[in-house]
């Protein structure tokens, strides 16, 4: 099946690691345009040495405004069009209840639930005005059934990520913009960084498919639901767990 990604713009944030740097480098062998979101500017720098024309890297901090809307409005000036919104970007924090202080719960949240809200309501004009387009967003299972990896505040925000596709969803259908997330299991990225491998063994022991998940896994998921192959799927929050836990 072709997904029709030649052409089209895809705005990613994260991608200068993990998650996003999968979901870009899949993108670009596929013929597609990727406006390349991070705040690690050494990791902007490599991606633009080496990823020609069709790949082009903006900073932002994604929980400050003006960042998030110069980033989106110089992807606009480059590619003409964002058909798709992919975002990754995160941060993970695993103090627990008794460590949690409302610095670091701010912290939490601004990156994670605010950078969300700016990022989203950053892409919508160009969607409306170019008759509709593809939102994705990145939720957790530590929303849907706990976590001791990583903390409450970490938890809550990515509840919030699934509140929001929801609500997101049924306010922005009628402009023709589709909004889904994939919710992932853990998964092999810099933010497994210090997992045991014994704590890695137990995850997989518990796990259907006996393994974790690696970020490419998450990155084609996030990837259809952002193509037209998905076009009639809207406010979906899609498990890429290997089967952990499901509705």
């Amino acid at each position: 099946m072709n997904l029709g990604l030649e052409g089209k713009t895809f705005f990613i944030t994260g991608a200068a690691s993990g998650i996003g740097a999968s979901a870009m480098e899949i993108l670009l062998s596929a013929g597609a345009n990727v406006a390349a979101c991070d705040r690690d500017k050494d990791g902007l720098t490599a991606i633009g040495s080496k990823s020609g024309a069709s790949a082009f890297p903006v900073y932002a901090d994604i929980a400050n405004q003006d960042d998030v809307l110069a980033a989106m409005a110089a992807a606009r000036e480059k590619f003409g069009r964002i058909h798709t919104l992919l975002h990754f970007a995160a941060m993970l924090d695993s103090h627990n209840i008794d460590e949690l202080t409302p610095e670091i719960w701010d912290t939490v949240m601004s990156v994670n639930l605010r950078g969300t809200y700016l990022v989203v309501q950053a892409a919508i004009p160009h969607m409306r005005e170019q008759g509709g387009g593809r939102i994705v967003l990145t939720a957790s299972d530590s929303a849907r059934m706990g976590s001791l990896v990583s903390g409450p505040a970490y938890a809550a925000s990515k509840g919030g990520v699934i509140a929001l596709t929801h609500t997101l969803a049924l306010y922005l259908g009628p402009s023709k913009i589709t909004v889904n997330a994939v919710c992932p299991g853990l998964t092999m990225t810099g933010m497994s960084q210090g997992w045991s491998a014994d704590f890695i063994a137990k995850i997989a022991d518990r796990t259907p498919l006996g393994r974790l998940a690696q970020p490419e896994e998450v990155a084609r998921v996030a990837i259809f639901l952002g193509s037209d192959a998905a076009n009639f799927v809207t406010g979906e929050v899609v498990e890429v767990n290997g089967g952990i836990h499901f509705d």
